[in-house]
């Protein structure tokens, strides 16, 4: 397309003669503005307006404003077409996405949290959490979180919340701020928030972090003890399990006490290693902790298997003289094992009878946390001696139909003063059960009559359940009722629980004894604490749908929660 032509007289009525314009000094035109109307002229024109490539729009977006056209582009884009360069950019500009649209979620949670109508007895926080976690399939601790940094960005710091909007900081570095900040006054927490957010777009994660660390202090030193008192809230004691049986413990805990059970640890490691263990000091530093808590778990008393119990273990000539004595003891001083519903706190781990009977080799699994241990990891705690007790496991549904009414001791195999503080949960599907009643499985049957004694004892024993029924007026539940929930439940039912052991949370009657409900299996489930008081006088309703059990919250959204599926363990 030329366009010389509007320089020179035209036939066309839409294009004005020389001598109708104003006497003028007009430049002379040239080929730069020949070019520069063309662009402005295709531009109008959708059927000559060439489209960017991908590269170029990927480009774009990294600056550009998280806007529609932006997000129009960039969901057009085809990341095979991309080069490396292209590739690159592609991802910061969808993670500047990812930053605004939290920012977006952000904003109706701290909204939500505003209109909330504060009840008595809980905070507008703890019914928001509520609200957000059951819609987010989120723990109760994420949707805390949420809603303490969403609220705080939204009050507090505003900045930084539209820092996150235009996608330059991510949610974590927000929240690192919000969290690090939410001990001062708001003027100070702006100041804080006014040192660190022009860099913190550059910053990585831990060097943000550092940064407000640092901020904080600087802004307000005088602080500092009356934030430590604040911290101490939020003393926590965390596990998780990495896999291949394998897992971390994280303590946040005061200065002081971190270095005493470092240097405590540290000790009896390199005592221990001095003896002659062949283990590093790493390990043996883990196996301190891990022998207090066996002796406690197992004696109610974290010295007595150091002193007494273990023959193995080779005790310095430092020990104290009080020690000494209680080691020359014939027997370990009378044990009190912490208890729980009745019965004494143990490490559950479940195995099926296949394998514990040597006919089939499949992972164990520790109950409480569902870390899964290979076949040999697990016939090593057996040989150590363990407390046995029979699930028996609905072949159709994976619900537990029987919880053995008490449990057989299987001996250690070596010469332990002890068993380990384990309850072996042995999962007999009733397909296995019923075949073993009938003697029609030549194979089981033959493995079982050659099993110890206590497991053939185990499986001879009647099934129960049906008896836990028997008292529907009981309040509080009994001891072998409650067990049984919490076995059958094995974690909370309500919305959005997370992997703690249901024998931990409280025992909830779904119809109310207020209203007639009754002490039985069917009208009791494991709540946590905060989802009880969620019913109670949190406006949220449940009720039993089928097997499982129905949540409802005050805006009348639902969450359907049910039994643990036995069948889908390792």
């Amino acid at each position: 397309m030329s366009l010389s032509g509007l320089t020179e007289p035209h036939d066309d009525e839409r294009f004005l003669d020389a001598s109708c314009l104003p006497a003028h000094d007009w430049p002379a035109w040239t080929e730069a503005d020949e070019v520069a109307l063309t662009a402005v002229l295709v531009a109008g024109d959708p059927l000559q307006r060439a489209e960017p490539s991908a590269a170029t729009i990927v480009a774009d977006a990294e600056v550009a404003p998280v806007d529609r056209a932006m997000l129009c582009g960039l969901a057009g884009v085809d990341v095979e077409a991309l080069d490396d360069a292209g590739l690159v950019s592609f991802a910061v500009a969808w993670t500047r996405v990812a930053n605004h649209a939290a920012a977006q979620v952000a904003r109706a949670v701290a909204r939500f949290h505003a209109r909330v109508d504060r009840g008595e007895l809980l905070s507008a926080s703890a019914l928001t959490s509520a609200e957000f976690s059951a819609a987010l399939r989120l723990g109760s601790g994420g949707a805390d979180r949420l809603v303490a940094t969403a609220t705080a960005l939204s009050t507090r710091l505003p900045d930084t919340l539209a820092a996150v909007e235009s996608g330059e900081v991510s949610w974590p570095k927000a929240t690192v701020l919000a969290e690090r900040t939410a001990v001062l006054p708001p003027a100070l927490a702006r100041r804080v928030e006014e040192l660190v957010l022009p860099a913190a777009p550059s910053r990585t994660p831990a060097r943000h972090a550092e940064a407000v660390r640092r901020a904080v202090d600087r802004i307000d030193p005088a602080g500092l003890a009356e934030r430590r008192r604040r911290a101490e809230a939020d003393i926590a004691l965390i596990r998780s399990h990495v896999g291949d049986g394998m897992g971390e413990l994280f303590a946040r805990l005061r200065s002081e006490d971190l270095d005493t059970i470092w240097t405590g640890a540290d000790a009896w490691a390199r005592r221990t290693k001095a003896a002659g263990d062949a283990r590093t000091l790493d390990q043996l530093r883990v196996a301190a902790l891990v022998r207090w808590a066996s002796s406690f778990l197992s004696h109610g008393d974290s010295a007595i298997c150091d002193e007494t119990c273990d023959p193995r273990e080779v005790v310095s000539a430092a020990a104290t003289d009080a020690a000494a004595e209680r080691a020359d003891l014939a027997s370990p001083p009378r044990a009190h094992p912490p208890r729980r519903h009745g019965r004494p706190v143990t490490v559950r781990a479940l195995w099926d009878l296949r394998s514990l009977v040597g006919l089939d080799a499949r992972p164990a699994e520790l109950a409480d946390s569902g870390a899964t241990l290979d076949p040999d990891a697990m016939r090593e705690m057996v040989a150590g001696g363990a407390e046995m007790r029979r699930l028996l496991i609905d072949e159709a549904t994976g619900e537990m139909l029987d919880l053995g009414s008490r449990s057989y001791a299987l001996p250690p195999v070596d010469d332990s003063a002890h068993a380990a503080p384990v309850e072996l949960q042995v999962v007999v599907m009733t397909d296995d059960w019923a075949r073993l009643q009938a003697g029609v499985d030549a194979e089981l049957c033959a493995a079982v009559e050659a099993a110890p004694r206590p497991i053939r004892a185990m499986l001879s024993a009647p099934v129960t359940a049906a008896a836990l029924d028997t008292t529907p007026q009981a309040y509080p539940a009994p001891a072998a009722l409650a067990d049984f929930v919490a076995t059958r439940d094995r974690h909370p039912t309500n919305p959005c629980a997370g992997r703690s052991a249901a024998s931990a949370a409280d025992l909830d009657h779904v119809r109310p004894v207020r209203d007639g409900g009754e002490t039985v299996r069917s009208n009791l489930t494991s709540s946590t604490r905060r989802w009880h008081r969620l019913r109670t006088i949190g406006g949220w309703s449940l009720q039993r749908l089928g097997r499982g059990w129905l949540w409802t919250s005050p805006l009348g959204r639902t969450t359907i929660t049910g039994p643990y599926d036995y069948r889908l363990g390792p």
